[in-house]
């Protein structure tokens, strides 16, 4: 979009590699049972060596997965792409997200990944899961949610009564003004007061 920066990027956390980790510790658990047997031992089963291609293979496809999912925060919109073969992607504005949860378990707080919920106007309640780095995405939110509204350098923009009724508007959603305040602001505006 015009003017849009990108805030925070974060992607799957690495722990995505965790069972092919263990699957290659088992193939090296493997081998070393077959060779302490001797040749006769080694020759009888190529366990290890079909266990490793696996754990490889295992690796190639989490590799592939995690670079296919990309989370993004921008100062009007949380974007969230996913998808292998098939993309999906999922844009909020900022505007219309009411909260974002976090849900982190034990090993998720040690190795500092867990699952996000996005929570807003007109969007699906979907969990996230396994998202490196999950409170500082939801920080990154909040900060873009609660900054302060900027308002026009442009001197004819900032004389337009619809323009200022917006951004008075916007103070009034975020909690900033009151309804009274803005009801009475809104009578100077448009020249009733």
């Amino acid at each position: 979009m015009d003017g849009e920066t990108v805030v925070c990027e974060t992607r799957l956390s690495r722990v995505m590699f965790v069972p092919a980790l263990l699957l290659l510790v088992l193939a090296l658990l493997a081998c070393a049972a077959l060779f302490s047997g001797g040749p006769e031992a080694r020759r009888a089963m190529p366990l290890p060596e079909v266990i490793i291609a696996c754990a490889l293979g295992m690796a190639l496809w989490t590799s592939f997965k995690r670079n296919a999912v990309e989370f993004a925060v921008t100062n009007k919109r949380v974007i969230i792409k996913t998808g292998l073969m098939s993309q999906h992607s999922s844009e909020t504005l900022l505007r219309q997200i009411e909260g974002i949860t976090v849900d982190q378990g034990i090993f998720g707080r040690i190795f500092n990944y867990g699952t996000i919920v996005i929570e807003g106007t007109g969007t699906d309640r979907v969990p996230y899961p396994r998202i490196t780095a999950p409170m500082q995405f939801r920080l990154a939110v909040l900060e873009q949610i609660d900054r302060p509204a900027v308002m026009p350098h442009d001197a004819e923009q900032s004389k337009d009564p619809y323009f200022v009724l917006l951004r008075m508007n916007e103070l009034k959603e975020k909690g900033i003004m009151t309804d009274e305040e803005f009801q009475r602001e809104k009578r100077k505006v448009l020249g009733q007061a």
